[in-house]
């Protein structure tokens, strides 16, 4: 059965999408059968692989045009997928070996107001529909919008971990705070067991300077050490993968991969062999 984790935040631009794509790149090239499940309705993490048509004509005034012939992630919460046949059908295969996508799409933005207006449970969907297919994959990934919905509720009781990125910045230090909050809400209110909160990491960290030092002092105080140790550098090569959509394992000598391959080591969600085969490629790249 795969390990389910949820990249969660409630703002925006602190990497959620880029963490979802790299760490989704390096669990395959571990040679882990990984799917990455979209549930941004901008769809950039369906973007990033080719398979989001940002300019698509599938809303107009709020009303779905006719049926486009691919089904996304918006088909799965419309009909309530919960047959392993019924989701698979919404997968694709990215150009990373081991790497599949349930990609986003503009249908995604009615998902909310159709959920609404439905009186069964909503709080699942997603989880029986990844239930239906998780003996399939290693590791399943959920990449968020920067919101706190019914989406994201969906994305809670879906998975086994949650991570959450933030920049070095009081917005979003209270940004994280408050999705702490939603996550414990949530936890407590309907009595979950799972996800387990494994940290906050930051990302395009300036780490030389004092103001980066001070901060994160502060940040990790104030949060009683939930903070892992890793922060994820700035990186000029992380402009490149978004705008030319290019896999960051291109780029062997990028600070941000070695970040987060270091990151994915303190997660703790690796096999033994698996670590230290990461831990060797490591050390052999310095």
């Amino acid at each position: 059965m795969a390990v389910i984790g949820s990249i969660n935040s409630n703002k925006g631009g602190v990497g959620k999408t880029t963490t979802t794509v790299v760490l989704g790149e390096l669990l395959a090239y571990l040679g882990k059968k990984t799917l990455i499940v979209d549930q941004d309705p901008q769809g950039n993490t369906s973007m990033q692989f080719h398979l989001f048509q940002k300019d698509s004509p599938e809303i107009e005034n709020g009303i779905l045009l006719p049926e486009s012939e691919d089904y996304h992630i918006a088909e799965l919460y419309r009909f309530r997928y919960r047959n392993g046949e019924e989701v698979k059908s919404l997968i694709r295969k990215t150009y990373i070996e081991n790497l599949s996508i349930l990609p986003s799409s503009h249908r995604h933005k009615l998902t909310q107001d159709l959920l609404v207006s439905n009186t069964g449970n909503n709080n699942t969907i997603l989880k029986r529909a990844l239930k239906a297919i998780s003996h399939e994959y290693d590791y399943i990934l959920i990449d968020n919008a920067p919101a706190n919905n019914i989406l994201t509720v969906n994305s809670i009781f879906a998975s086994d971990f949650i991570i959450i990125p933030i920049k070095c910045e009081q917005y979003s230090y209270e940004g994280l705070q408050e999705t702490l909050k939603s996550i414990i809400y949530i936890k407590e209110e309907h009595d979950l067991e799972s996800p387990q909160f494994l940290g906050a990491f930051i990302t395009q960290a300036n780490i030389i300077t004092n103001a980066f030092k001070e901060t994160s002092k502060t940040f990790t105080a104030n949060m009683n050490n939930m903070f892992f140790d890793t922060a994820i550098r700035q990186d000029t090569k992380i402009n490149d993968i978004e705008r030319e959509f290019k896999p960051l394992l291109t780029y062997p000598n990028s600070r941000a991969l070695s970040d987060y391959c270091n990151l994915l080591l303190e997660m703790g969600i690796l096999d033994t062999q698996t670590e230290k085969f990461l831990r060797d490629t490591i050390k052999e790249a310095m």
